[in-house]
């Protein structure tokens, strides 16, 4: 038995999920999604109208921008932005929307580790909110190797990262048994041996986010049939 920062007692553990839908008025779909403390809102627009220069004649253009929870944005949030974008743009089928924009708005509200495994999962949930059509769910979870006992640590906080050697953010999606690999993100250093070992756990826990995921649409619909019945 392990002790960690926020109380969990084994390495392979991880944080509680937590995820809500359609919360903004403004925005055609939206979403909430947390892990522990950590805490992203995500809002979808589209398709919606594209400025000239960034249309694509045969599918949408698809858009992600990142603010941080405090202060301005910083290189730190547009690289994020180019790793979400990279995960979700095989998502959407863009084909079916043709000269259009879809506009993906991930702010952060609580960075406590894992935000960017959050983000694709607050997408997944906002996409299908927006009603974009998708090939598939995508879901996403980060670990890291700590410096010194050579774990792999599921999850980690912020806390925990400061003593990592390196840490690992895969996003994979729902089609097969086989994983699909849509996001790698690694940094620090490892051997390729700890890289897929590292794979293979977080595929293990992404597919436990794949069923919260399915869990809060399924719960949503059932309560918008709810609401339709009861007028």
């Amino acid at each position: 038995m392990v002790k960690r920062p926020d109380r969990r007692t084994e390495n392979t553990q991880l944080r509680a999920f937590s995820a809500s839908q359609n919360l903004l008025n403004q925005a055609d779909g939206s979403a909430k999604f947390d892990l522990g403390e950590t805490s992203v809102m995500v809002s979808v627009v589209g398709p919606a109208e594209v400025q000239l220069r960034d249309e694509k004649m045969d599918e949408a253009t698809v858009e992600v921008v990142v603010r941080s929870a405090v202060g301005v944005s910083t290189t730190t949030e547009k690289l994020q932005e180019q790793l979400l974008r990279t995960a979700v743009e095989p998502v959407i089928l863009g084909g079916m929307m043709p000269r259009t924009l879809v506009q993906i708005v991930v702010q952060i509200i609580k960075d406590d580790g894992s935000v960017l495994a959050a983000a694709v999962n607050g997408i997944t949930l906002a996409l299908l909110d927006a009603g974009i059509p998708m090939k598939f769910m995508t879901a996403a979870m980060t670990c890291m190797i700590d410096r010194v006992s050579k774990d792999i640590v599921m999850d980690p906080t912020s806390e925990e990262l400061e003593n990592a050697s390196s840490v690992h953010m895969f996003a994979f999606d729902n089609l097969n048994k086989t994983p699909h690999v849509l996001l790698s993100d690694s940094s620090g250093q490892f051997s390729q041996e700890q890289y897929f070992e590292c794979h293979d756990r977080c595929y293990e826990a992404a597919d436990k986010v794949q069923g919260f995921l399915r869990v809060a649409v399924e719960s949503k619909k059932q309560k918008e049939y709810q609401q339709t019945v009861n007028e």
